[in-house]
């Protein structure tokens, strides 16, 4: 799958533990080693929007990721704990 990071997102990880880059790094690599969406059980599509926004769960932090289907992108938009990653002014489509 092709998969884009974008730049707040490694800003995001910057001030992070080394162990949570790592696993960070780790769930990028198995995106884009998977087919597609469906191959990864901990991503899930995101509530209250009718875009195609999704969340991954990696220890108690998450990655809010946009689909773009016209040009099969999956965009990795924030890196969040998951008691910030919810919040209003967190979501990516805001």
């Amino acid at each position: 799958m092709n998969v884009e990071v974008k730049k707040r997102v490694w800003k995001d990880a910057e001030k992070l533990p080394q162990y949570i880059k790592d696993l960070a790094a780790d769930e990028i690599e198995n995106l884009k080693a998977a087919n597609n969406l469906n191959d990864l059980t901990n991503v899930e599509p995101m509530e209250g929007t009718d875009e195609p926004f999704y969340r991954l769960k990696f220890n108690d932090y998450r990655f809010l990721m946009y689909y773009d289907k016209d040009k099969k992108i999956l965009e990795v938009r924030k890196l969040k704990h998951r008691k910030d990653a919810y919040k209003k002014q967190n979501l990516p489509w805001r």
